[in-house]
């Protein structure tokens, strides 16, 4: 039978899986159990806080003697507070290092006086450094990715720079405009993944950064006679996946590239709108000109551009809902669909993470 209530305290603190470490109302250390033995390799006793670092060979996670004043259990001592889930590393006597992670509080009888203080800890090693090993698998997977980006938008421009070279010399009108016209969608796409690797992301693209510049480079190239109005209206943003991100970035080049094309023949030119709306979670595109409207088409089986394939594909692909409105004082294209939840990147949720606890 234990022969006294210290004692059996004592027993207790030893079954413990946590380390526990107990210091008087001076900060004087009074009780160290067996987990906490094991941590540190080592017990001493009777040891006041500003020997704390080096009787216990205490380390920054940047591997520099722990400060004693921002010890966890030194700032429950002497400033009463709580400090909860902070690492710090310990080498032990055998020389191997260990990363611990603790919590300090002070200990109050019922008056409210702090009596003591209590540092619990467990040991975090093989947990952060499999951590560590990960983000540093994240870091090579971004940085390879970047360079993928760069490199597919390298190749873009060398096909495009390709497709560029017959234009001048071919005579068909039909021919140079089909190259004209593809060597354009070759630009979008090379725009998107150029926007990536400057942004430092490589894998969603901002359509509302982009498509700004994208469709008034468009409106310039048919305004060599004539100039073109073009007014666009930006709200929020719209942030997509690097696939749909190049459906909605065609779909509305290609829609700006129709309005230029057809919607004032015949007459002077007139003004292309473009509103970008993603401040809601309910996106609205709006492609509108005050042109000479759409000719009336019949039937379903008519004949159809890339630009309404397009538009189909991106329907279908963020469940969007097309309106066609047309009539002699001019044409408006909307396309509306409800933004896509972002998909979760557990990568760089666990470098966030990281970086908030500071380890």
């Amino acid at each position: 039978m234990l022969s006294s209530v210290e004692g059996f305290k004592s027993v207790v603190l030893d079954q413990l899986a946590e380390g526990v470490i107990v210091a008087d109302a001076d900060g004087r250390i009074i009780s160290v159990n067996r987990a906490a033995e094991e941590l540190h390799g080592q017990v001493r006793l009777d040891v006041m806080p500003d020997g704390y670092s080096d009787s216990y060979a205490l380390l920054t996670m940047d591997d520099l003697p722990y400060p004693p004043d921002d010890l966890p259990l030194v700032r429950a001592v002497r400033k009463g507070e709580s400090v909860v889930e902070v690492p710090w590393k310990i080498r032990r006597p055998d020389g191997s290092v260990i990363i611990a992670v603790g919590t300090a509080r002070p200990v109050r009888n019922a008056a409210g006086v702090q009596i003591g203080s209590v540092l619990t800890m467990r040991d975090e090693t093989l947990r952060v450094r499999a951590e560590q090993e990960l983000l540093e698998a994240v870091r090579i997977k971004d940085a390879l990715l970047f360079e993928v980006h760069h490199r597919v938008r390298n190749s873009l421009q060398i096909v495009s720079s390709i497709i560029a070279l017959p234009l001048k010399r071919v005579q068909d009108e039909l021919a140079r405009e089909t190259l004209a016209l593809t060597q354009q969608r070759i630009e979008v796409i090379s725009t998107i993944h150029r926007s990536l690797y400057e942004l430092g992301k490589h894998d969603q693209v901002d359509c509302i950064a982009l498509l700004p510049d994208l469709c008034k480079q468009v409106v310039e190239t048919y305004s060599v006679q004539e100039a073109i109005g073009f007014i666009c209206d930006t709200r929020g943003e719209l942030v997509l996946p690097v696939s749909k991100a190049a459906s909605v970035c065609l779909a509305v080049t290609e829609l700006i590239t129709n309005a230029c094309k057809h919607a004032f023949q015949g007459r002077s030119p007139g003004v292309v709108r473009l509103l970008l709306d993603g401040a809601t979670d309910q996106v609205l595109i709006q492609v509108e000109d005050d042109g000479i409207g759409m000719p009336v088409v019949s039937g379903k089986n008519e004949h159809r551009g890339i630009g309404m394939i397009l538009v189909d594909s991106l329907a279908r692909s963020l469940a969007a809902d097309i309106r066609i409105v047309s009539d002699p004082s001019g044409t408006c294209f909307t396309i509306a669909f409800t933004k896509p939840e972002p998909a979760p990147d557990l990568s760089h949720a666990l470098i966030a993470n990281w970086r908030s606890k500071d380890l």
